[in-house]
């Protein structure tokens, strides 16, 4: 069950990686064809990879009905986490959706990288019980591993969401940060994409 807690939130946000990454190359027709706003086609991806989320997220909780592990009244913070997670990744696919226009080299980058990060955001394994200071920090602004914390806090220690109060500020930093980030890179970029695709 614990596993399963970090591996659901991870489905959502390893497609939203690879998939957002690369949404304007597959609706460019909307792009070279249309006058439409290329800042709102990563929202497609999000939207159609949220419902499918939720369907798991209700297949889970089924899961954890059949085993005795009811999270109680802390599912209430679960839109909580569902809401800063497509934010996130919403700006995410907006800055590497945006990159990948302008050279593919950049979207197999990211799928090249796929892989790793799975491996060093505490999805198998708790990232709070690492030895090492200074990992644990790095770790603290790691947004994949604060959502799988963040479910696993919500379905099995009954944690909330202001109880993390160090962790929620690292990801508010690193939400913040993606935001400009993804901000300038479109505006960077806007009036340069319909001409390369």
């Amino acid at each position: 069950l614990w596993i399963l807690a970090g591996m659901v939130p991870w489905f959502y946000m390893s497609e939203m990686i690879n998939q957002g990454t690369g949404a304007i190359l597959k609706y460019r027709y909307l792009v070279t064809k249309m006058k439409f706003p290329v800042s709102t086609i990563p929202s497609f991806v999000i939207l159609a990879k949220l419902l499918i989320h939720l369907l798991i997220i209700i297949l889970m909780t089924i899961i954890f009905l059949m085993t005795g592990h009811f999270p109680g009244i802390y599912i209430l913070q679960l839109p909580i986490y569902l809401m800063l997670m497509a934010l996130f990744f919403t700006c995410w696919s907006l800055f590497a959706a945006m990159l990948s226009a302008m050279s593919r080299d950049f979207k197999n980058l990211v799928q090249a990288f796929v892989t790793p990060i799975f491996w060093l955001s505490g999805i198998m394994y708790d990232a709070s019980s690492i030895d090492a200071g200074w990992v644990k920090k790095i770790m603290l602004f790691n947004p994949v591993n604060y959502f799988a914390t963040g479910y696993r806090n919500t379905f099995i220690y009954n944690v909330w969401i202001w109880e993390e109060k160090v962790q929620f500020i690292c990801f508010m930093i690193m939400l913040i940060l993606m935001i400009s980030v993804a901000i300038w890179t479109y505006k960077r970029t806007v009036r340069e994409i319909p001409d390369i695709l």
